[in-house]
């Protein structure tokens, strides 16, 4: 996964000399990284209830430099003494709460020092590190960071659907499997940065992510109709996970009607149903919806058959 090392020349041009160990994110970046937590947060933290497979999280992302094409330069763009720092905080979240910012860095998790650089896989050392915080944000309900300047910060944790949010350099649109949901960057940009729009397509691939439609279809090769009907319940249930969040549902209609002939965001075509065909279903489900005593989509919505 490319994710960094495209945008790293930029970063260089952009920050002439080094920024903070606690700045605020530093480059369009951690800002879009930043962005996609918080929308991710907001959506996962208000459908907790409803969600089978829900854990408490801390709105926290951490971030490698070794996962940079030129880790020495990553270090110098962002002022960093070290390799582990925080990528994003989602604003709102426990972490923002706790003082948390991006570029802080990071010494130990969990008691645990961060450890030396991969000698393989770029991205497994800080894969490892948030699969430690998540881990006892869930057990503990609260995660113990010691940053690179020695202060000890505990973070606690709020309940949350157990779905990590991902921005991916490496693709233009979005996916999910049951615990992750990723959206690119090409995709930001296609949406305008819009966040209503961007909580549109982060809650059709959380709603993936919360009915396990990856265990649904199961692995291999997956019949159309299948697929079609898992599109079309996370469509239909995108619109309730917005409205708990208080994003506004006829967002997502606004973000399918940007899909053209030839794609944007998620594939058009048999297994996703044409773009106005969508429109529609979502637009009767919103109404259905509205007709309902509360929102609670664990007792009020409708599976397909």
């Amino acid at each position: 996964m490319a994710r960094r090392g495209a945008a790293l020349l930029a970063l260089e041009l952009a920050l002439a000399v080094s920024v903070p160990a606690q700045a605020q994110p530093a480059d369009d970046l951690q800002r879009d990284d930043a962005l996609v937590q918080t929308i991710g947060w907001r959506l996962s933290h208000a459908n907790a209830a409803f969600c089978t497979r829900a854990a408490p999280a801390t709105g926290l992302l951490l971030g490698d430099v070794q996962t940079f094409a030129d880790p020495a330069a990553a270090r110098a763009a962002y002022g960093l003494s070290g390799d582990i720092a925080v990528a994003a905080v989602a604003a709102g979240s426990p972490a923002e709460a706790a003082g948390l910012a991006a570029n802080a860095v990071v010494a130990a998790v969990e008691g645990t020092p961060v450890g030396p650089p991969p000698a393989r896989g770029n991205w497994d050392r800080v894969w490892a590190l948030q699969a430690r915080l998540e881990q006892a944000a869930a057990q503990r309900g609260e995660v113990a960071l010691t940053l690179a300047d020695g202060r000890a910060v505990t973070v606690p944790a709020a309940p949350s659907c157990g779905v990590r949010f991902i921005l991916d350099d490496a693709k233009d649109n979005a996916g999910a499997t049951r615990s992750q949901v990723r959206i690119g960057r090409r995709a930001l940009d296609q949406l305008g940065r819009d966040e209503a729009m961007i909580a549109a397509v982060l809650a059709h691939e959380l709603a993936h992510a919360a009915l396990d439609h990856e265990t649904l279809l199961g692995p291999g090769q997956r019949p159309t109709a299948a697929v079609r009907r898992t599109e079309r319940e996370a469509d239909r249930l995108s619109v309730w996970i917005m409205a708990n969040a208080g994003y506004s549902p006829e967002a997502a209609l606004r973000m399918i009607r940007l899909i053209t002939p030839r794609g944007l965001l998620v594939i058009p075509g048999a297994s996703h149903g044409k773009a106005s065909t969508r429109a529609r279903e979502m637009a009767e489900e919103i109404a259905v919806m509205r007709t309902q005593p509360d929102t609670n989509w664990a007792l009020r919505f409708r599976r397909e058959p």
